[in-house]
This record gives structure tokens, sequence and C-alpha cells, in this order.
């Protein structure tokens, strides 16, 4: 099946779901919420089959030089920055207190909070409280965003409890740069994005100078996450080039470096900033972002998926779930079947 039948699946889906009565409680199935193309949240669908790209659409007026915010795909993206400065020897480990790049914040760290790491950071089981969105408006005009999560209080001992912490990630970002001595995006560029080509995005810079690690601040194009995608399909490496070491690939994918999450696919799980979870029997790992930005591997099927959407709307969680039980089933049925 190629990337016609898909499109003229993804309308008939469209249509019945149009010409159908208004749904009741009883009636409130997945097929009601299939987007088209015509919606004003569906931005890009990109697939990589064998490495050979067999679909590149945009919609609602985007092309392929548009810049799409990619929410919590920056997450994502933080882990294998940092999988790369443990390759290179700048982190000895993900077991490294955090501490240890935040020497200022000694004194202001009780010794249970000391005891943060990398691992916990990554694995967002770093204990500190974080309610949400609700706390992205009053950090991201914090004049000092490494205190606003640091001076949370601890819920659970670090490493023990699961509790999705935008605001931690963003602290990678902050070790990144004290380990390399280089700006995040610096050490992105030089490690990474120059090999992609990857030389078009927007990355905002916050307060203290530290690049947006929680996934509040980074626009890309499609193509260059689909690169990214591509890369992590192939293991790492990129024209004959280990740009990730396997070790950390398998690190970022491995199950056992995953709690159980609500978030995404059911029966997902979650950690080193990536979801894994087993959808029509086949093992599925994915990035993913608020309003449905999207980088998908499965490796059975050699297939690489990314989707992008409108980020800025309150119903992101809705376009998130559309895709992943309406596209994502169509776009496997038409180039994995």
């Amino acid at each position: 099946m190629n990337q016609t039948l898909f499109l003229l699946l993804f309308f008939l889906t469209v249509l019945s779901g149009c010409s159908s009565n208004t749904p009741t409680a009883e009636d409130n199935t997945d097929s009601t919420l299939a987007p088209s193309p015509q919606q004003a949240h569906l931005y890009a669908i990109l697939v990589a089959k064998k490495g050979e790209v067999v679909m590149e659409e945009y919609y609602n007026g985007q092309t392929p030089d548009s810049l799409s915010d990619v929410q919590s795909l920056t997450k994502g993206l933080m882990s294998i920055l940092i999988g790369i400065a443990i390759d290179k020897g700048h982190i000895e480990s993900v077991d490294e207190p955090i501490i240890k790049y935040l020497p200022k914040r000694l004194d202001t760290l009780s010794a249970e909070k000391q005891a943060i790491t990398i691992r916990h950071l990554l694995n967002q089981t770093s204990g500190l409280l974080w309610k949400g969105y609700l706390e992205h408006e009053a950090w991201m005009n914090s004049e000092d965003p490494i205190g606003y999560v640091l001076n949370k209080p601890l819920i659970s001992p670090p490493g023990t409890e699961y509790n999705y912490n935008s605001g931690a990630t963003h602290l990678l970002s902050v070790i990144l740069r004290e380990a390399t001595a280089s700006s995040t995006l610096q050490f992105a560029n030089k490690h990474l994005f120059d090999d992609l080509q990857t030389n078009q995005l927007a990355w905002t810079m916050r307060k203290q100078g530290y690049y947006d690690g929680s996934g509040l601040g980074l626009k890309m194009k499609p193509q260059d996450l689909l690169k990214i995608g591509e890369l992590l399909a192939a293991r790492g490496q990129w024209n004959g080039k280990q740009l990730i070491s396997e070790e950390w690939i398998n690190a970022m994918f491995d199950e056992g470096n995953k709690r159980p999450t609500d978030w995404g696919l059911p029966n997902s799980t979650h950690g080193y900033c990536w979801y894994k979870a087993n959808f029509q029997d086949l093992s599925i790992d994915y990035g993913m972002g608020y309003g449905g930005q999207f980088i998908i591997l499965i490796p059975e099927k050699e297939l690489v998926i990314v989707a992008t959407h409108n980020h800025d709307t309150p119903d992101g969680i809705d376009h998130q779930i559309a895709f992943l039980h309406h596209q994502l089933p169509q776009l496997i049925a038409s180039y994995a079947p």
C-alpha cells in the first residue's frame, strides 16, 4: 500500500465520520476524532521506509521550510545530547549527582536533593514537585529558572516515583553546558546537527543563559525531525559516522529504564525521555510533544514516522490521541502491512 492509498483511507475515515449523526455517549468511538488535512491543527506527516522517504505531506499552509514547535520532543533531543556527552567523556555516567554540575547550589540543597542524579532527570523520578502545565508560565517568567525547579519540595525520594517534570529536564541543558563548556546549541551543532545538515531552527534561551531543555522553546523542520528518527533507527550511524553510541541507543529504548505512564499509547512506558509501547503486535519507540508532535520508530517494519501539529491550542491532548488512534494505524497499514 502506498501514499495514494493512505490518503484515500485518510479521507474515507473523515467522510464516514462526517456523514454520521452526532455521536451519543454510547457512540463515542475513536472514528469521530479522526482529523482531516483541512483541520487547522495538522501540519505535516512524513514517513521513511528502510531509509527512503515514502511520504511527505504538508497541510494548512505549512511547507518543507516551516518550523514547528516540537514541544516535549525537546526532551528526547536532550537525552540524545546527554548520551553524546557521555560518549565524548564530558559526563562520566547518568548516575552522577546533578550537584556536581551545579556547585553554586550546594549550600541551598538538602542532603536528599543532593542525591538527585542525571538518571533521575532522564526518567522523571527526581522526586521534585511539578504540577504540569500549571507551572509553565511561572517557570518561564522566573528570574531563576534553575532555582525555581530545585526549590520545589520533594514529594518522594529521588529515584522512587514517576512524576513528569518539564523543569527537571531543563536541568539537563544546564548540565550539558556546564559539562562541555559550550552552549547546548553549540554542542548540538558540533556533534549532531552539522552532520545531519540541520541548519534551520529556533531555540529559546532561558534567563541565566541556558537553552530551553523543558520542551517549551524549540522549533524545527519536520524533515530534520525525520533525520533524527532515521539516525536512531540506524543505531546512531549517519553516512558511515557513529554520532550516537549503540550503548546509548540501547539505554534510551531499554524497557528496564522505563516506568509506566498514562501519556501516549495505551500501556506505554517512559524513560530516558522516550516512550515505548506494544501496538498492533509491534514494538514501538517514540518521542511525543504536546499537541501532536511525534517521532515514531517501528524497528520490525524499518519504519520511521514524523507528525507535527499546531501546539497553540487547549485541545492538544485530543490531537495527540486522534493521531495515535487513527492516523498511526492507517500509516502502519499503508507502509508496513
